[in-house]
């Protein structure tokens, strides 16, 4: 028996051990712990129990009978149906965001056109090929206009994007250097789809002959665009919720599709536990009868398979004569009577190891698995049918799940089992992310009761990022040189106080207005406001330069439809908005890219010091 030692506060553990006495030089009978007396053996049998027969018989053999689905139809937050393949990860499929065109596509797009031009020229032998001859063609039909000076008849929208320009230096020095000697690849683009012929004949005007090249060449573009712009691509980005949702379809044994949702998904880590199954109403467009090639995904299986041993690291050897390694220190178990979990993972390595047998099946990516029973034959042929254990939603103290999905259901109903059945999702298991291309932090501020999104980040139109902070300083700064000089109001002699209607905030702070939601005179949603911009004598909107929140806003800066957010998706901590590009290797070896964004908590709360009729002292010296 453990003792514990005063000085050192250890326990001082001693056992007393019964070993052989070897009185040969060779140790071979010694080692072999060979019995004298058959009935101590049967004594110590009788000791611990096995004569109860509770489990006399080792399984030796198993049959399962196993039902698998995969996934058929995938529907995105915007209402778009299709297919789904498992050619891709599902991660690229719901995340991907129609990203805005920024400048660098619109040049490294035109070099691509003029690339597969090339190419194919040179696979074909076509030996008039000249590329500077269309890339000349390319510049009068798509050109790249220059940032020009302000000028002084400039109106206001004018200076404010030629500022904008002017404060990102980089763009400004590429935009300007690239003008007259490359072409825009987004604009040829649109022509291509737009007015086809009528673009095929301007590059025609000199080689009639070329028509076949340039066909093939624009056809490959076409192609092209959409695969790595994302040009077309649906959206699964609810703008009010700041989060994913969708519904994958899975084909059912009765020729029915299982609806399986994930309706909060934004951390970027998709997995089996954002999942539901929707039992509630039927899904347009996924749910109702799978079609005869939806059901051809499910299949039934019997797997015959030799149990083996369910093994742990650390775990007591099963064999009575099979002698530790000193890997197990049962000594110095140390468990209180409320650590439940640690007693009950003790009572199972010591008591039930040997009870547990693992069977191994390789389940398929993008599949859910149904063990629809097993049937264990031991050693004396006797066989027995195991059912799985009480899951789900229940009150008996046997009870137990692990990775069961939760079940949507009609209102009214709350007493709905769980599903059971394993969803192994079809999704990337690790990607590289990219330094974020927008970031918005979204915070209460208590004193205005207004919730803030500051644009921390926001793209730089060549596939990298700004700091919002200092390109909204600079900005400001750059505009009071067009301000003109400020209207001094004459101040009354012996004035004590100065009132001032409002102040202002850096122009990356975009306010959020608690508004009342429609029909109801207590709910509250948030509502994107703007702060006005004085320039000139005439007012205007300070709008957002960041896709995350330019919802509803058009590219003339008009907004179209105001832009809500729900109440409770920005937290007293606040939330943090990023967007960034991700890039994996899917398990074809193929490389997957896509425009995603993120969703992490905030920080807390902020203030943007911003204050309304505000009266200030004035100085002794301006008194007088």
């Amino acid at each position: 028996m453990a003792r514990v030692d005063t000085v050192s506060c250890e326990p001082f553990r001693a056992w007393n051990r019964l070993e052989p006495r070897p009185r040969t030089s060779e140790f071979d009978n010694v080692l072999e712990c060979g019995v004298f007396d058959p009935l101590w053996m049967l004594t110590r049998q009788w000791q611990f129990g096995e004569f109860q027969g509770e489990d006399t018989g080792s399984a030796i053999f198993s049959k399962i009978l196993m039902h698998t689905t995969s996934v058929s139809k995938l529907k995105t937050a915007d209402g778009s149906v299709e297919a789904y393949s498992d050619f891709t990860p599902l991660e690229e499929r719901i995340e991907s965001i129609p990203k805005k065109i920024d400048f660098k596509s619109r040049l490294e797009s035109g070099m691509i056109f003029l690339n597969i031009l090339e190419k194919l020229a040179s696979q074909w032998g076509v030996v008039d090929f000249s590329r500077k001859v269309y890339k000349s063609k390319l510049k009068k039909m798509c050109p790249i206009e220059p940032v020009q000076s302000i000028l002084d008849g400039d109106s206001n929208k004018q200076i404010f994007d030629k500022t904008e320009a002017f404060c990102n230096s980089n763009y400004y020095s590429l935009v300007n250097a690239s003008a007259n000697r490359y072409f825009d690849g987004i604009s040829l683009y649109k022509a291509f789809v737009s007015d086809l012929n009528g673009t095929i004949t301007l590059l025609l005007e000199d080689n009639p002959s070329h028509l076949s090249l340039l066909n093939k060449a624009i056809s490959d573009y076409i192609n092209w665009i959409p695969k790595n712009y994302n040009v077309n691509v649906s959206s699964s980005w609810v703008p009010n919720q700041l989060e994913y949702s969708f519904d994958c379809a899975v084909p059912s044994e009765d020729g029915t599709n299982t609806v399986v949702r994930a309706t909060e998904y934004y951390s970027g880590d998709l997995d089996w536990y954002n999942f539901d199954v929707n039992k509630s109403e039927g899904v347009p467009g996924i749910s109702g009868n799978a079609t005869s090639e939806e059901l051809m995904k499910y299949r039934k299986e019997v797997i015959s398979i030799i149990p083996t041993e369910a093994k742990f690291s650390g775990a007591p050897n099963s064999r009575w004569w099979q002698f530790e390694n000193g890997k197990v220190d049962f000594g110095n178990i140390n468990a209180q009577t409320t650590d439940i979990a640690k007693l009950i993972f003790t009572e199972y390595a010591l008591l039930y190891n040997n009870d547990w047998l693992l069977v191994p099946y390789r389940v398929p990516v993008g599949r859910i698995c149904d063990v629809k029973g097993i049937v264990v034959t031991d050693v004396f042929g006797e066989q027995t049918f195991v059912t799985s254990a009480i899951q789900g939603e229940t009150d008996d103290w046997s009870g137990w799940g692990m990775y069961n999905l939760s079940t949507i259901s009609n209102e009214g109903d709350r007493k709905v089992p769980a599903d059971t059945r394993l969803f192994i999702p079809p999704v990337v298991v690790k990607n590289m992310e990219s330094e974020p291309i927008e970031e918005v932090h979204l915070l209460r501020d208590e004193m205005t009761n207004t919730v803030w999104a500051i644009e921390s980040k926001i793209p730089d139109s060549l596939g990298s990022s700004l700091d919002g902070h200092r390109f909204a300083n600079i900005f400001s700064e750059e505009l009071n040189k067009f301000r003109g000089a400020p209207q001094v109001v004459d101040q009354v002699q012996g004035t004590m106080f100065n009132y001032m209607l409002a102040n202002s905030v850096p122009e990356n702070w975009i306010p959020f207005l608690p508004v009342h939601k429609s029909g109801s005179n207590r709910e509250i949603q948030l509502q994107r406001a703007s702060m006005p911009r004085l320039f000139k004598g005439e007012y205007t909107h300070i709008r957002p330069r960041t896709q995350l929140m330019r919802e509803g806003i058009g590219l003339d800066d008009v907004q179209v439809t105001p832009y809500f957010i729900h109440e409770e998706e920005v937290p007293r901590a606040g939330v943090k908005l990023k967007a960034t590009f991700q890039r994996t290797r899917w398990y074809n070896g193929s490389v997957i890219n896509w425009y995603g964004y993120r969703k992490q908590v905030g920080r807390g709360e902020g203030s943007s010091g911003l204050q309304y009729d505000t009266v200030t002292a004035v100085p002794k010296e301006q008194e007088s």
